[in-house]
């Protein structure tokens, strides 16, 4: 009878162990995934704003070899913004993660003889 009595406790003790494991793994587990899906979203909304940079980059190039807008066929340094709604340059398809994209364009001869420097940067956000 106190050998039954003993082996309850121990039981007890065991089975509560094994819970506590159990649980300590699942946590462990948990904050892994957690972790992946913030870096994940992340790497997306970077890989978001280096596709829209390059398109600010292309929109540039575009609209400097045409030449026929009086601003980019001007010979002085300007910036232009690229984003959703309310810019200079208005692009509805822009991820929802791009604040803007801005597009510096330096004076004639800013880079080499009879070129211009140009730089594109994108803003963007991580909503997590």
């Amino acid at each position: 009878m106190r050998n039954a009595v003993n082996n309850k406790g121990i039981m007890l003790y065991l089975v509560l162990s094994s819970l506590l494991v159990v649980i300590i793994l699942a946590n462990i587990l948990l904050n892994v995934i957690l972790s992946q899906a913030r870096f994940t979203k992340h790497k997306l909304s970077r890989i978001q704003a280096y596709y829209a940079s390059m398109a600010g980059v292309n929109y540039a190039f575009e609209k400097l070899r045409l030449g026929n807008d009086a601003q980019w066929s001007s010979t002085t340094a300007f910036t232009r913004t690229l984003c959703r709604s309310g810019c200079d340059i208005n692009d509805p398809q822009l991820p929802n993660s791009i604040q803007r994209v801005d597009i510096q364009v330096g004076a004639l001869s800013s880079g080499m003889a009879g070129t211009r420097r140009l730089r594109v940067m994108a803003i963007y956000t991580l909503t997590p």
